[in-house]
């Protein structure tokens, strides 16, 4: 009787969920097959004619050094951006999830990046760092010091400091709701065994916000690999390709050297780099959850 009942939710369930799944399939699986039909296809928009050339987009793109060095400032920077407003955001949360004079003017302010377009943030900050007009540089002129966000010694730490401002509000919110669904007889049982603040810090509340924090991270991460509007404002990838994000890459194949076939091959190649990672995160996530109950 269970068996059959347990069949039929299941069959029900797919039957639910059937609009949901033509509309992801819609929505991803068919620009991925439009994207892999352009991939191995010669497509260069000063040429008129479009023909098969199997792999040899993937070729091209695989022994392509600026390909790998745009990858490789990628995860450099998303994991550098990641951590950093994790670990802010995270410490924020912590300061707010108490009461204290203002909190709900302060936390009001501290939500303002996050509604700002990226793109626009990022033409804020270039002003801000103008070396001509700049409220920065102008500050360090006077005591004697020079700014220049093109200087290959100060445009990493500008471009995350950048993101950090924009995106620590993201997992400070999320932080700070996961706060404030721990149990408070949580911390009452700790304050009881004598736990001090620190103790109760690393031995209850982190472990039971393990799961929540590495969702955050998680979303996080993947949304700083794909950064494309605030760098190419920022640098255009520059100076050099010194800056330059995967994404940046393929925009520049396809729109300003016209190769929408390479352009694409280097997006299959990116999914197929990242798609391996995904199922052992989200297990880890199953498994982190489960401990946490």
């Amino acid at each position: 009787m269970s068996t059959t009942f347990n069949r039929e939710r299941k069959v029900a369930g797919w039957i639910l969920s059937a609009p949901l799944l033509i509309l992801l399939a819609g929505l991803l699986i068919w620009p991925i097959y439009l994207g892999f039909q352009t991939s191995i296809t010669h497509d260069v928009l000063s040429e008129f004619e479009t023909y098969p050339v199997g792999f040899e987009n993937y070729r091209s793109i695989l022994s392509e050094p600026n390909f790998w060095s745009s990858i490789r400032f990628t995860l450099i920077f998303a994991l550098t951006a990641t951590i950093i407003e994790l670990i802010l955001g995270f410490t924020l949360a912590l300061l707010f999830d108490r009461y204290f004079p203002g909190k709900r003017i302060l936390f009001s302010l501290m939500l303002v990046p996050i509604m700002i377009a990226p793109s626009l943030m990022a033409v804020m900050f270039r002003l801000i760092l103008n070396e001509n007009i700049g409220i920065i540089p102008g500050l360090l002129n006077k005591i004697g010091l020079s700014y220049s966000i093109f200087d290959q010694n100060n445009v990493f730490t500008s471009l995350i400091i950048l993101d950090v401002i924009e995106f620590t509000a993201f997992t400070f919110l999320l932080s700070y709701s996961a706060l404030q669904n721990m149990p408070q007889e949580i911390y009452e049982a700790a304050a009881i065994d004598g736990a001090s603040k620190s103790q109760t810090l690393w031995r209850v509340t982190l472990p039971i916000l393990k799961p929540a924090l590495a969702i955050v991270f998680l979303l996080r991460i993947l949304d700083s690999i794909r950064t494309f509007d605030s760098i190419y404002i920022l640098t255009g990838g520059g100076p050099g390709t010194t800056t330059q994000t995967v994404g940046i890459y393929i925009y520049k194949t396809a729109f300003i050297y016209g190769d929408f076939g390479l352009a694409a091959s280097a997006a299959i190649v990116l999914v197929l780099l990242l798609a391996p990672f995904m199922p052992s995160i989200i297990k880890q996530f199953n498994l982190g959850a489960g401990d946490s109950k």
